[in-house]
C-alpha cells in the first residue's frame, strides 16, 4: 500500500534535524568568537568606537542573515515533504517522506496521518462492498421475481378464455396461487438475506454451549416435520460450547432441517449430531432420501440456486443454504455438504470453539 524510501532519503530526512542544530549552534559559535576577535582588536589597534560598532553590527547582520537563510531552507524542505506526503495520500498513492525508526515529532505526525488514510480507505471499501453486495441482491430479486409475475399474467389471459371447463380453471388457479406462494418466499428470503448482509457486520458470537440454539431450531421445525411424517432424532455431546451468535445459528440450523423435510423422504427420520473437536464443534443434519449429484456441491451454497432435486418440490427459492453459508463464514466457522452412506445426505456446520481474536 505503502511505497518504500531509498536509502539516501533517508539518510537525508534523519539528518535534517540534526544539521539544523549544527547551523545554529556554528552561528552562535562565529558570534561568540568574533566578539573576542573585536575585543581584542579594540584594545589592541585602538579602532574608534563607532567604527568598532559598526563593524561588529554587520558582521553580526551576516552571520545571523546566513543562519536563517541555512535554517528556513531546511524548515521550506521539511515542510515540502510534509506537504508531499499529504497529497501523496489524496491521490490515492501514500508515500512515506519521513522515517518512523526514530521517535520524532515529525515521525508521529506522519504515523498518524498513514493511520487515518488506512482508516478513510478502509471505510471507502467497505461502503463499495455494501453497495456491490446490495446491488447484486436487488438484481438477483428482481431477475427472480419476474418468473412469478411473467406466469401470473399468462395464467391471468387463460382465465379470460371462453370455454374453460370448471377443471380446467381450477388447475389454473392452483398455478397462480403457486406463483403467489412464491412470490412470498421470495419476499420472506430476501428480507432476510438483506437483514443478514447488515447484520453480519454485527454479528455478536460469545462463548456459550451449542446444545440450546440446535433444540431451539427442532422446536421450530416440529410442526413442519410432524406433519411430512418424519422423526428428528437428536445425539451427540450435549455439554459442547462454541463460539458463536445464538440468533443467526439458530436461523442457519433451522434452514437445514427445513431443507432436510423438504428434500428428504417422507416418514423417515431426520438425525441431528453435535460433536466436538479441539478447534470446532460440529453440527450435523443428516436426511434420507435422493443423494446430491456431486457435481453440485460447489454451486449448492450460492443465492437462489436449486439443484435438479428441487425441480419436484414446490416450495422454496433458493436461499436457505446461502443464508447458513453467511452465517457459519461471518463467524469464522464454514458449512460443508456430503453423501450419507449412499442412502441421503449430510450438512455440516462447523463453529469455532474460540474467537479468533
Amino acid at each position: 500500500m505503502f511505497s518504500g524510501l531509498d536509502i539516501n532519503g533517508v539518510t537525508e530526512m534523519r539528518n535534517d534535524g540534526v544539521q539544523i542544530k549544527i547551523t545554529i549552534i556554528t552561528a552562535f559559535a562565529v558570534w561568540l568568537l568574533s566578539l573576542a576577535v573585536f575585543a581584542i582588536m579594540s584594545l589592541r589597534v585602538g579602532m574608534a568606537a563607532f567604527s568598532i560598532i559598526f563593524i561588529y553590527g554587520l558582521w553580526n547582520l551576516i552571520i545571523f542573515f546566513a543562519a536563517y537563510l541555512a535554517v528556513s531552507r531546511k524548515i521550506s524542505n521539511v515542510m515540502q515533504r510534509v506537504d508531499n506526503c499529504i497529497q501523496s495520500m489524496i491521490d490515492g498513492c501514500p508515500v512515506r517522506q519521513f522515517s518512523e525508526m526514530e521517535d520524532s515529532l515529525l515521525g508521529k505526525f506522519q504515523y498518524q496521518l498513514i493511520k487515518l488514510y488506512q482508516i478513510l480507505n478502509c471505510s471507502q471499501e467497505r461502503e463499495k462492498k455494501l453497495r456491490k453486495e446490495m446491488g447484486s441482491l436487488v438484481a438477483d430479486l428482481v431477475h427472480q421475481i419476474n418468473t412469478p409475475l411473467t406466469n401470473i399474467q399468462i395464467y391471468s389471459g387463460f382465465l379470460m378464455q371462453e370455454g374453460l371447463v370448471k377443471e380446467e380453471k381450477e388447475k389454473v388457479y392452483e398455478i397462480i396461487n403457486h406463483q403467489i406462494e412464491k412470490l412470498g418466499w421470495l419476499g420472506d428470503g430476501f428480507h432476510k438475506a438483506a437483514q443478514l448482509e447488515d447484520d453480519i457486520r454485527k454479528l455478536e458470537p460469545k462463548r456459550q454451549p451449542v446444545l440450546p440454539a440446535v433444540l431451539s431450531a427442532i422446536d421450530e421445525i416440529s410442526v413442519k416435520a410432524e406433519a411430512h411424517g418424519d422423526e428428528i432424532v437428536f445425539s451427540g455431546e450435549q455439554d459442547a460450547e462454541a463460539f458463536y451468535d445464538s440468533k443467526w445459528t439458530e436461523e442457519a440450523v433451522f434452514n437445514l432441517l427445513d431443507n432436510a423435510v423438504k428434500y428428504g423422504e417422507e416418514g423417515s427420520s431426520i438425525l441431528v449430531q453435535i460433536t466436538s473437536y479441539e478447534l470446532f464443534v460440529r453440527v450435523d443434519v443428516i436426511n434420507y432420501g435422493t443423494p446430491i449429484p456431486k457435481e453440485e456441491y460447489p454451486a449448492i451454497f450460492n443465492r437462489y440456486y436449486r439443484g435438479k432435486n428441487a425441480a419436484c418440490v414446490k416450495e422454496g427459492v433458493g436461499l436457505g443454504l446461502y443464508l447458513s453459508r453467511q452465517v457459519a463464514a461471518g463467524q469464522g466457522g464454514y458449512i460443508k455438504v456430503g453423501n450419507y452412506q449412499g442412502k441421503g445426505n449430510i450438512f455440516s456446520i462447523f463453529l469455532m470453539k474460540n474467537s479468533r481474536d
